[in-house]
C-alpha cells in the first residue's frame, strides 16, 4: 500500500470514528477493504458478544483479512472479564464462516462490561501466512438486546443492542419515530462483520426504526425504556471503623446486579458476591467496616450495574476518613432541674455516632444507662429524662420507653436501662446525680467525661387570670405567645362573659406527669378547680366543670402552663350538690391550684394557690349623643371592657330625611386600655345632618347605638395618639361677607332621599408624588441622551 493510500485510508477512518462517535455508536463503519496480498491482517474493530439469531451466544471478531484456520485457537483468542481469564469456563468453538469474520461460541452469556479479548501476535494471515499488526488486548461489547430483521423490542435506556445483519458490511438506517423526535443515522455493520452496535445511553425514551440495506421493507423496531436504576447511600461521610450501607432499586424486581465499591481512580476496592433485586426492585447493601484499614481512607463510589442489561448507575461520592478515637461530652458541667420534671441533658459527640451516658450511682440508690444515636450528624444530641416516669420502674429498653426520649426526632435511643438493684419506689430526691458519658454503646466502657445532675424540691408558686377574645387561636405554644406578643392576650381579673377565661398556672416539678399525661385535670398528684367566690344565701358555692372544656398548652421547660375555655360555652357545666345551675355574668370565681399532700413525691403537703376573677357583662359604650363637625378627622371613641385585641365593626347611618343620606364603616380593634376609635371624613355632610353610631363585632357584648348631629362651627382635626385618645384642634371659620344686592326670594325645591353610599377611604400611592414623578422623566432624559 503506497503512502498515499496509507494517508487517504488514515483520513476516511479519522472521519468514520468521528461519525460513529457523534452518532452514539460503537460499530467501526468504512475500515478497509480486503488488505493486499503480503501485508499483515489487522483487528478491524467493533468486537461484539451478543445471541445470534440461532440463540446461540457468540463473541463476534471481525479482521479486515481472512484468518488461518490454523490460528482459530484458545491460545491465540484469549477472553478475559475483569482482567481473569475466563476462556476455559466459557469456551465453547470457533469458526470464520465469512472471510475475516471470527466468531467464538460460548458457553453462557458474559454478562460483563469489562469484557476483552487477548489478540496473540501468532495469528496468520490465510494466503501470505503474516501475523498480526495489532495484536494485544481488544475491548468487547456486550449487548444484551438483539434485533433481526422483523423484531420488535425493548431494550433499557444505557444498554447496548446488536443488531443483527444478514450480510457483511451492510448497511443500517435507525430514526427516531416518536413525535418531536429529530434523531437519524445512517451507518452499517462494519468491514466482515454482521453486527451493528447501537448504544442508547445518549438517546432519548421511545421508539427507533432500523432499515437494513436501504430496503424499507426490511426493517426493525426497537422501544428504549428506562429501568430506573438507582443507588443511594446512607451516609456520605464515614470513618474507617464505619460500614458504608446503601440500598439499589429499579423499576423491575428479581434482576441480578453487579455492585462494586470504586475508588478514586474508579478501579475495584471490593464488591458485593451475588446481589440481586428482590420482588419490590430493591437489594439493601453493606460493605462492612473490616474492608477497610487506616490506609483506605478518601473519596469512594459505588456502582450498581444491572446485568441482564448491562445498564449501570454510580453514587454520588462517600467520603472515608480514618478512624480517630471517638469523644463524647456534655453540654454543661452542672444540669439543674426540679424533682418531677423532664430533665434536658446535652451530649455532644466527635468522630462517633454514639454516646452512652450513666446517670446516679449505687450511691444515692437509683442508676440508669441510655445510650444515644447522633443520626443527623450535627454532633449533638438532648436525652430527654423523665424523672416522674423513672418511678418502680426497672429494666431494658422496653420497660424503660417512658423515662428517656430525644428532643430531636432525627436523632434516637439505641437502648436503656435502669439497674433493678437500684431502682426507685418514689419521685427522685433532691440531691446531686452523678452523670458519666463515653463515645461508644457499652455503658461499662471508661467514661471520658462527667457532670453533675442537681434535682431541686419543687414549688408550686402561683395562679393568674388571663383573657382573650374567642376568636384568638390559643391551641399550642406558639399562638400563644404569639397572642402575649401582640397583647391579644392580656392579664385581667374582670373577664366579658364570652370571652375566653385563661388560668396561667405556674410551678414547677410538674412536667414529668404533663408530657406522659397532656391533662390538667383528674389527677391524682395536682388539679384545678373553679368554684363561685361567694355563696348567695342559703346555699353553696357552684363548681365549674371545665375538664371537657378547657385545652391545656404546656410550657413544662418554664414551668408554666396555660388552662384555656370559652367562657360561654354551652357545655360547660356549674354544679351546686350534684346538680346543674345557672351561672354567668356578674358572678365571682376562685380559681384553686393544688399540689395534693403524697409522702415522698411531688409534695409531703398540700400546696395550694388561689386567685379570684369576676365574669362580667360585656358591653360598650360610648357619649349619647355624639356630635362631630362637617370636617375631615373626626373621631369616634368609646370604651368597651371585652378583651383587648377583640375586633370592633363601627358603622356610621344617616338618619331617615337626612339627605344627602350617607353610610360610613370602619373596623378596629379594643386597645389594651380597653378603648376603641375609629376616624371618619364628615367634610362632606351638612350641618344638622342626623345619624345613627353603631358598634358590633364581639360576642362578648351585645351592639351598642347612640344618635348625633353634625354641628356647624369650627373646623376640628381630631388625631388618634397611640393610647387610644384624641387630640381636637379648632381651626377658625372664615364668613364671606353678604352681598349688597339682595336676590330674588327663591323657594328650594322639596330634597329627595338619596339612598346610601358608603364612602371608601380614598388613597395614592405612598411617596409617588409630582416631584418623584418629575424626577423619573428628568432621570429617563438623562439615560437617554447618554446612550446617544
Amino acid at each position: 500500500m503506497t503512502s498515499k493510500q496509507k494517508q487517504i485510508r488514515a483520513v476516511a477512518l479519522a472521519a468514520l470514528m468521528v461519525l460513529s462517535v457523534f452518532a452514539g455508536t460503537v460499530a467501526f463503519t468504512g475500515a478497509s477493504a480486503a488488505a493486499p496480498d503480503g501485508t499483515a491482517p489487522n483487528y478491524a474493530g467493533g468486537a461484539v458478544h451478543y445471541e445470534d439469531s440461532n440463540g446461540d451466544t457468540v463473541i463476534e471478531v471481525p479482521f479486515d483479512e481472512q484468518i488461518n484456520s490454523s490460528s482459530l485457537t484458545q491460545a491465540n483468542f484469549t477472553i478475559l472479564d475483569d482482567g481473569d481469564n475466563v476462556t476455559a469456563d466459557v469456551w465453547n468453538g470457533i469458526s470464520q464462516d465469512d472471510d475475516g469474520r471470527v466468531v467464538i461460541e460460548t458457553s453462557s452469556a458474559i454478562k460483563s462490561e469489562d469484557i476483552e479479548i487477548d489478540l496473540s501476535g501468532n495469528i496468520q494471515d490465510a494466503e501470505n501466512g503474516a501475523t498480526l499488526a495489532n495484536a494485544g488486548d481488544k475491548s468487547v461489547v456486550f449487548a444484551s438486546v438483539t434485533l433481526g430483521q422483523g423484531d420488535t423490542k425493548n431494550a433499557y435506556k444505557g444498554s447496548y443492542v446488536a443488531v443483527e445483519a444478514n450480510n457483511l458490511s451492510e448497511s443500517i438506517d435507525v430514526e427516531a419515530t416518536d413525535d418531536d423526535a429529530t434523531y437519524s443515522f445512517s451507518g452499517s455493520t462494519g468491514t466482515n462483520s454482521t453486527v451493528f452496535v447501537f448504544n442508547t445511553e445518549n438517546r432519548d425514551l421511545g421508539d427507533y426504526e432500523f432499515v437494513f440495506d436501504n430496503n424499507q421493507s426490511q426493517n426493525a423496531t426497537l422501544t428504549v425504556r428506562d429501568l430506573g436504576l438507582n443507588v443511594e447511600l446512607d451516609d456520605q461521610n464515614i470513618t474507617t471503623d464505619d460500614a458504608l450501607e446503601g440500598t439499589a432499586s429499579a423499576n423491575a424486581g428479581n434482576r441480578d446486579l453487579s455492585i462494586q465499591l470504586l475508588d478514586s481512580d474508579e478501579d475495584e476496592f471490593v464488591n458485593i458476591s451475588n446481589p440481586s433485586l428482590d420482588g419490590q426492585g430493591e437489594y439493601d447493601f453493606t460493605f462492612d467496616s473490616s474492608e477497610f484499614s487506616s490506609d483506605d481512607t478518601g473519596e469512594y463510589t459505588v456502582k450498581v450495574t444491572d446485568l441482564d442489561s448491562g445498564v449501570s448507575v454510580e453514587s454520588s461520592t462517600v467520603n472515608v476518613d480514618d478512624a480517630q478515637d471517638g469523644d463524647a461530652n456534655f453540654g454543661s458541667s452542672v444540669i439543674t432541674e426540679a424533682r418531677g420534671d423532664v430533665v434536658e441533658i446535652p451530649v455532644t459527640v466527635s468522630n462517633s455516632d454514639y454516646a452512652t451516658v450513666n446517670i446516679g450511682s449505687e450511691d444515692v440508690g437509683f442508676l440508669a444507662n441510655v445510650t444515644v444515636e447522633d443520626e443527623n450528624d450535627d454532633g449533638e444530641v438532648v436525652i430527654l429524662f423523665n424523672t416522674w416516669e423513672a418511678i418502680n420502674v426497672a429494666g431494658g429498653t422496653s420497660a424503660t420507653a417512658d423515662v428517656f426520649d430525644v428532643d430531636d426526632s432525627d436523632d434516637s435511643i439505641v437502648k436503656s436501662d435502669i439497674d433493678a438493684n437500684n431502682q426507685v419506689s418514689t419521685l427522685l430526691d433532691a440531691g446531686d446525680y452523678d452523670l458519666e458519658v463515653r463515645a461508644t454503646q457499652n455503658a461499662d466502657d471508661d467514661s471520658q467525661n462527667v457532670a453533675t445532675l442537681v434535682l431541686e424540691e419543687r414549688n408550686t408558686e402561683s395562679v393568674q387570670m388571663w383573657t382573650a377574645s374567642d376568636d384568638t387561636d390559643l391551641s399550642d405554644l406558639d399562638e400563644v405567645n404569639e397572642a402575649l406578643e401582640s397583647g391579644n392576650l392580656t392579664q385581667d381579673s374582670d373577664i366579658a362573659h364570652g370571652d375566653y377565661v385563661i388560668t396561667q398556672v405556674t410551678a414547677s416539678g410538674l412536667g414529668g406527669i404533663y408530657e406522659s399525661r397532656e391533662q390538667f385535670f383528674g389527677n391524682e398528684e395536682f388539679n384545678l378547680t373553679f368554684n363561685q367566690t361567694t355563696a348567695p344565701a342559703n346555699r353553696e358555692a357552684y363548681s365549674l366543670n371545665v375538664s371537657d372544656n378547657a385545652a391545656v398548652v404546656g410550657d413544662s421547660e418554664n414551668d408554666t402552663y396555660f388552662i384555656v375555655f370559652d367562657s360561654d360555652d354551652s357545655d360547660l357545666a356549674a354544679l351546686r350538690g350534684g346538680n346543674s345551675v345557672d351561672f354567668g355574668a356578674d358572678d365571682g370565681i376562685t380559681a384553686n391550684f393544688t399540689v395534693e399532700e403524697a409522702d415522698g413525691n411531688l409534695s409531703d403537703s398540700e400546696e395550694s394557690t388561689t386567685t379570684d376573677f369576676d365574669l362580667i357583662e360585656g358591653e360598650h359604650s360610648l357619649d349619647d349623643p355624639y356630635n362631630v363637625s362637617n370636617a375631615a378627622g373626626q373621631i369616634v371613641e368609646g370604651d368597651s371592657n371585652v378583651a383587648p385585641g377583640t375586633e370592633l365593626q363601627i358603622r356610621v347611618r344617616s338618619a331617615d330625611g337626612t339627605s344627602p343620606s350617607f353610610l360610613k364603616t370602619s373596623t378596629v380593634y379594643v386597645t389594651e386600655n380597653n378603648t376603641f376609635s375609629a376616624e371618619f371624613d364628615f367634610s362632606e355632610q351638612n350641618p344638622g345632618d342626623e345619624y345613627n353610631i353603631r358598634v358590633t363585632g364581639s360576642s362578648a357584648a351585645p351592639r351598642e347605638e347612640v344618635d348625633g348631629t353634625v354641628a356647624e362651627g369650627s373646623s376640628t382635626t381630631e388625631t388618634v395618639t397611640d393610647d387610644g385618645t384624641a387630640t381636637v384642634t379648632d381651626e377658625p371659620v372664615t364668613t364671606d361677607a353678604p352681598d349688597t344686592t339682595e336676590a330674588p326670594e327663591t323657594t328650594e325645591a322639596p330634597a329627595t332621599e338619596e339612598p346610601a353610599t358608603e364612602e371608601p377611604t380614598e388613597t395614592s400611592t405612598p411617596g409617588f408624588g409630582v416631584v418623584v414623578a418629575l424626577t423619573a422623566l428628568l432621570a429617563a432624559a438623562l439615560l437617554a441622551v447618554r446612550r446617544d
